[in-house]
């Protein structure tokens, strides 16, 4: 018996994480950002443990967890699973902070509640340089749906 309800395959992890890429394209949330960096970081221990998964994608996986995106989720996901990064697990995180704004001018024009608006989430790098969370979301479904294209999955 599985532990994990409706989502049995890597696959099935893959269709949620377009979903929650979907969702945040319809307005970014905290929530909504959250589920999709924890949805995308976990992909990789769903391709290792997948018994459907080719082993030559498994082998693949050291390479694409050291991939910009991949480094980026990881670190979002551990810190807001974890609320802190264990400097002993990550001694060189890629992400040094994230910064969430909301009201006028943050978000995207004409999206979120009237009045409020859309929350931005930013990434903020350790090189110093940022990243926007829709931004994030692309680049890491699309390394995603490449790898799982590549591999045949």
């Amino acid at each position: 018996m599985s532990r994990t309800y409706g989502l049995k395959t890597a696959s099935d992890l893959l269709a949620k994480l377009d979903r929650d890429a979907k969702l945040l394209q319809e307005g970014v949330s905290s929530d909504r950002f959250f589920n999709f960096v924890v949805t995308a970081y976990s992909l990789a221990d769903w391709v290792q443990n997948d018994p459907v998964v080719p082993q030559p994608a498994k082998a693949d996986l050291q390479r694409f967890r050291g991939t910009t995106a991949i480094k980026i989720c990881r670190d979002l996901a551990n810190a807001s699973k974890h609320f802190l990064l264990d400097p002993t697990r990550n001694p060189n995180p890629a992400v040094s902070a994230a910064d969430s704004d909301q009201g006028f001018g943050a978000g995207r024009f004409g999206v979120g509640d009237y009045g409020i608006g859309e929350e931005k989430i930013t990434v903020i790098l350790g090189a110093g340089n940022s990243i926007d969370g829709l931004d994030l979301m692309e680049d890491t479904l699309m390394e995603w749906q490449q790898f799982f294209s590549n591999h045949g999955i």
